[in-house]
């Protein structure tokens, strides 16, 4: 199966609205959670003893832009049956951000300042996952974590634009194709994976800016159980991103 986004944003989604993240730190278990996370190695086939073809030069390309940003605006949805997933994020390129995700009804959170992450779910969230005391304690207010825990990487990874665009073909077993088209009148560098399995296609793309800098306008996903959309749009400056009042600290 392709690399595609629905791996790199959906499972880390499905695993906060689960809650194993967040409510393991909150009732103190110290067992860490199977990490979702994605390597930040350079695609397969762009490896020193392959040809490199203009599809891979193009997604260097736009990893090397995204490294480079000050700022961006991220929005997205992800449909994953009866589930909908949608995220709006402003991340610079030093890996500080903030935003939200929603599911099921549940506005959550999140920013990151420095090496801390920090998450505000509501008291709807937690009394679907947590303890009555937990709710109580941690619905509404936000709670601080270490960036750097293997639990959180994968939205850490969230806030890391080159990360994540370098993530969405990783480890993809057919090579990338290459295409031009327009979006929004601009033209545009199109890449695109695609995989059949037992006759039902996958197909990943990501839109880069044909000119100027290369940046990733949108990546898109298409599969037989799941779809989704994600935006990239203002690209500026650097953004300040504050640390919530009182947060409460469960960093191990």
């Amino acid at each position: 199966m392709p690399r595609s986004f629905r791996l790199v944003v959906a499972r880390p989604l499905l695993a906060l609205s689960g809650a194993a993240l967040i409510v393991g730190l909150a009732s103190g278990a110290t067992a860490s959670a199977k990490s979702t996370t994605t390597t930040t190695t350079a695609p397969a086939t762009t490896t020193t003893t392959a040809a490199v073809s203009q599809a891979d030069t193009w997604l260097l390309k736009a990893i090397g832009a995204e490294a480079k940003l000050g700022s961006v605006r991220i929005n997205g949805t992800i449909f994953q049956g009866k589930t909908n997933i949608y995220l709006s994020l402003q991340v610079n390129g030093d890996g500080e951000g903030g935003g939200t995700f929603k599911q099921q009804g549940s506005l959550i959170h999140l920013k990151r300042v420095g090496p801390l992450l920090y998450f505000n779910a509501p008291e709807k969230f937690w009394a679907a996952h947590a303890t009555k005391a937990q709710t109580k304690s941690y619905g509404g207010k936000w709670i601080e974590v270490s960036a750097l825990d293997s639990r959180f990487q994968s939205f850490d990874q969230f806030l890391n634009a080159s990360d994540l665009v370098q993530a969405v073909f990783q480890g993809h077993t057919t090579p990338l194709s290459l295409s031009r088209t327009t979006l929004n009148g601009r033209k545009v560098e199109v890449v695109t994976d695609t995989v059949t399995v037992k006759g039902k296609k996958t197909t990943g793309k990501m839109y880069i800016a044909a000119t100027g800098k290369p940046f990733v306008l949108k990546i898109v996903d298409r599969g037989p159980t799941e779809n989704g959309t994600i935006s990239f749009t203002s690209y500026g400056k650097p953004v300040a991103i504050t640390t919530p009042p009182e947060p409460i600290n469960l960093t191990q």
